[in-house]
């Protein structure tokens, strides 16, 4: 018979699959100034789809204290019937200020993704944790992937129109809400309802080192602030977590801002060159080259305490000069192309910077700061949003010059930190050889 925590991670691992089955989503740009629709590019970028990203920073961290307050399972719900919600308004809405309320939804159903990748860890036993994270992981990239060859084999065949590929979706978010019913409901979360087996404890603790817990207040929601500080102070005064954070909110930033307005650009190289679309295939491209490499270079037992600075520097400075490709280029190919690069390099090294921020942490802690570097990057993104787009009004190709300089300085940042570990000695005695690291001390070497 299955295990309880196999099946719960079986359940969550489908409703992650079924969200992500959204193949009218590599086309939404081209379905809103379509004839469907029939939005100006300038509309599109400028009035409709900021609003989302202002929605998500806005929702974020009320909807972080209400999933652990209701523990999870409503807010999983909701956020499956959000999708629906924001399918529905795509498919028969009209007029700016239905999109703009679309939009609104999609933060709250962007925001609700902490729901699901919290869930299981007040579901589960600790030791299970590492294990149900790459569960999740896998199912979130798996539902990308099929959803853009989905996407990609509809089209090309002609099965269905952009206006169909909706319908699709809808049904997708239908059953994921039908589905998120059966998650068993969580007894425990990490802040307002804490388990008594997980005690107010430092990071230090876990490494042997001396407490430097204080006795809880008394009250629900004092008692939930009290380790909610507790746990942003211990990994915030950790420099190790403070520079793969920075580092991780920097970059998830630009990421967005291409993920979310390329489809733009791509849109002006089809009027000006009438080539077809194929955003489906490169979607799902994208997403299978971006875990193969995320995969590779987790497996490789690397010294990235000493790494990690010019491997995040050279990571940026190649997004840089990818971006800087799409903004000037005319041919559709070339513009998927450096799309794959940069969104897959990213993918590899925040995988990275995920991994070396979590092994300083506690594990009950690891919704919370993550959460927390995510905030930092949809702040970040809302401020270049809200000035590059809607105050300087910037046309799409100068937005992505922009972009493409905001990661060279990202780059040359970390080529910096890179020159100062240098000079501090870090890489004294360093030879090829050494920067290899037997399984056995890797963790240790991540605490230098």
């Amino acid at each position: 018979m299955m295990d309880k925590w196999l099946k719960t991670s079986l359940l969550l691992c489908i409703f992650g699959f079924l969200k992500e089955i959204r193949p009218s989503e590599p086309y939404v740009t081209h379905f809103l100034v379509g004839h469907w629709k029939n939005f100006t590019t300038n509309e599109v970028y400028e009035q409709i789809y900021p609003v989302g990203t202002y929605s998500t920073l806005a929702l974020l961290v009320l909807v972080f204290l209400v999933t652990d307050y209701v523990r999870h399972k409503p807010v999983i719900i909701a956020d499956a019937a959000f999708g629906i919600a924001i399918y529905s308004i795509l498919i028969w809405g009209q007029g700016i200020p239905l999109m703009q309320f679309m939009e609104v939804l999609y933060g709250g159903f962007m925001a609700g993704e902490v729901a699901y990748y919290t869930y299981i860890y007040a579901s589960v036993d600790r030791d299970k944790y590492q294990m149900v994270s790459g569960h999740t992981r896998a199912a979130y990239l798996v539902g990308r992937c099929t959803s853009g060859v989905m996407a990609q084999v509809l089209v090309s065949t002609n099965a269905m129109d952009y206006l169909e590929l909706n319908y699709i979706t809808l049904g997708a978010m239908i059953a994921a809400t039908a589905w998120a019913f059966l998650l068993p409901p969580t007894k425990s979360s990490i802040y307002f309802h804490r388990d008594k087996s997980i005690v107010p404890s430092q990071v230090g603790e876990e490494r042997g080192e001396a407490s430097t817990a204080e006795e809880p207040p008394q009250g629900r929601a004092a008692r939930a602030f009290h380790f909610l500080w507790g746990d942003l102070k211990a990994a915030y005064t950790n420099m190790s977590v403070v520079k793969w954070s920075l580092w991780w909110a920097l970059a998830t930033c630009g990421y967005y801002q291409v993920l979310s307005y390329t489809q733009v650009i791509w849109e002006e190289i089809i009027q000006e060159s009438g080539q077809q679309l194929y955003n489906g295939a490169v979607e799902a491209l994208y997403t299978i080259i971006g875990a193969l490499s995320a995969l590779a270079l987790g497996t490789l037992p690397l010294r990235w305490a000493v790494l990690g600075p010019p491997a995040l520097a050279s990571c940026a400075l190649a997004q840089a000069a990818t971006i800087y490709a799409i903004a000037t280029t005319n041919d559709l190919w070339l513009a998927y192309a450096c799309y794959i690069i940069c969104l897959a390099a990213y993918q590899a090294m925040v995988t990275i910077a995920s991994s070396e921020i979590a092994k300083q942490l506690k594990e009950e802690s690891f919704g919370l700061i993550f959460g927390m570097n995510m905030f930092i990057a949809l702040a970040l993104q809302s401020i270049l949003t809200l000035v590059v787009i809607n105050w300087l009004k910037v046309p799409p190709r100068g937005q992505f010059v922009i972009y493409g300089s905001y990661f060279a300085v990202l780059g040359a940042g970390f080529v910096l930190v890179t020159l100062y570990s240098m000079i501090k000695g870090d890489w004294r005695g360093v030879t090829f050889k050494s920067l290899w690291l037997p399984k056995t001390q890797e963790r240790a070497a991540t605490s230098q």
